[in-house]
């Protein structure tokens, strides 16, 4: 196939979708080494508490998809969770685990998806700011539960609050009025060259998700998104260049 060239003005974040799952499992240890090889500029994973009270990296509610193990995350305990497999072989990582191995290689984008646990993750984020030489502005919180992300620039404004939304929402103005966030994440299904314009109008940046084709990165650059997050960070970087 014949790569249509780009030529654009502004950066453009690449976003490692739960690492880089089109080459290791996702979520894992080994996909966001993969990222990092593959030179992201941002790994984003999906942060759960399980029943012990940790937080792990997993996406789903269930561990049914993905592991050899069936039940809801919430119901099973860290050591419970430890004894599973991803795709056969891949431990599920703790929170701690996967920023320890990351080691600020990249920045980090936590989605969150259990309620309540935005004081706990904000809790290990001053840890690893005060004691592992990390910076708040290594940090992004993004959430479909906008709630959660209310309260998190007040206390720590460097850390960047992604809203993200499916769909179009009714009079998108007065929405995103009330949203406190530096970041909007649509969806490439619902993304429109208005949407973009009205929020980087409010001075907030637009991420989309999931970019995985060149129809989808076309789209994107037409747009002029700020941000892709995507399954294969060297296919998107082979059908444009990017100069860093």
């Amino acid at each position: 196939m014949c790569l249509m060239s780009f030529s654009f003005t502004y950066p453009l974040t690449i976003i490692g979708h739960r690492g880089a799952p089109a080459y290791a499992p996702e979520n894992t240890i080994s996909s966001f080494a993969k990222a990092i090889e593959l030179g992201v500029d941002i790994i984003e994973c999906d942060v759960r508490r399980c029943a012990s009270g940790q937080l792990v990296v997993f996406h789903d509610t269930t561990v049914d998809r993905i592991t050899n193990g069936a039940g809801f995350i919430a119901q099973k305990t860290l050591d419970e969770l430890k004894e599973l497999r991803v795709c056969g072989y891949e431990k599920i990582p703790t929170l701690h685990e996967m920023l320890d191995y990351i080691d600020r290689r990249a920045k980090v984008y936590l989605e969150l998806k259990s309620h309540n646990i935005i004081d706990d993750i904000l809790a290990i984020i001053d840890d690893y700011v005060v004691h592992k030489q990390w910076r708040y502005e290594d940090f992004l919180i993004g959430s479909f539960d906008h709630t959660q992300l209310l309260n998190i620039k007040k206390g720590r404004p460097a850390i960047k609050v992604v809203a993200l939304i499916y769909g179009i929402p009714n009079a998108l103005n007065a929405y995103l009025a009330c949203l406190n966030s530096d970041i909007v994440c649509l969806d490439t299904e619902f993304i429109t060259k208005e949407m973009t314009e009205e929020i980087h109008g409010q001075n907030m940046l637009v991420y989309v998700f999931t970019v995985n084709h060149q129809e989808e990165l076309e789209q994107s650059l037409l747009y002029q998104v700020d941000g892709i997050i995507t399954d294969d960070p060297l296919r998107m970087r082979e059908y444009v260049a990017i100069d860093y």
